[in-house]
Parts: C-alpha cells; sequence; structure tokens
C-alpha cells in the first residue's frame, strides 16, 4: 500500500467565522499534507443556464487519520476537490477511501 501512496495533496479543513453584517464567511486553512493514490471514477457533463459544468469524480487512498474533518478540501497540484465520504473500508485503522468531486466550468 505504501508504494502506491505517490501523490501529495494538501488536506484543508474548513473554518467559519463572522463577518461584519451578522454573516458567517467559510475559509479554508491547511491541515496538513498526506500523500495518497489517486483513481479516476466516473466524469458528468451538465447544462445549465447557458453553460457546460463537467464534473470529474475521483476515488482517492490515504493512510488512517482518526477524526478526518467533516468538511475538507484536497488540494492536487491546480485541481481542488471536495472531499464527499470518507470510510475505512475493512475497518483496520489502515487506510481511508475518499470520494471526491472536482467541478470544472
Amino acid at each position: 500500500m505504501i508504494g502506491d501512496l505517490r501523490s501529495r495533496l494538501g488536506l484543508y479543513s474548513a473554518r467559519q467565522s463572522s463577518d461584519d453584517i451578522g454573516g458567517a464567511v467559510t475559509s479554508w486553512q491547511l491541515d496538513r499534507i498526506v500523500w495518497g493514490h489517486i483513481a479516476p471514477q466516473s466524469i458528468s457533463e451538465r447544462g445549465a443556464h447557458g453553460r457546460l459544468s463537467v464534473t470529474q469524480s475521483y476515488k482517492i487512498t490515504i493512510r488512517y487519520m482518526p477524526g478526518f474533518p467533516e468538511r475538507a478540501r484536497l488540494i492536487w497540484g491546480a485541481r481542488t476537490l471536495r472531499v464527499i465520504t470518507a470510510s475505512d473500508p475493512d475497518n483496520r485503522g489502515e487506510r481511508l477511501h475518499l470520494i471526491c468531486e472536482e467541478e470544472r466550468l
């Protein structure tokens, strides 16, 4: 497994803060750098308001980390991936499978 984790990813988690008019602002802060195996899963296209949007999904395997953030993003080179789900596939605490999406306009 360790030899397959060749892609360097920045793991970012959401932080909420209040703004000047009583609302909330979400900012993304780097938690740590992780190494992962990235496998493309599917790609879909949809048109809305005269624009074409392409969504690519990936399955990413990383080493297990307890307390994985509920809302997370991964930065992979110039790509930003939104983490949809995180699961421990065999409940052994060795690795996490992340299903992520990248939306491109």
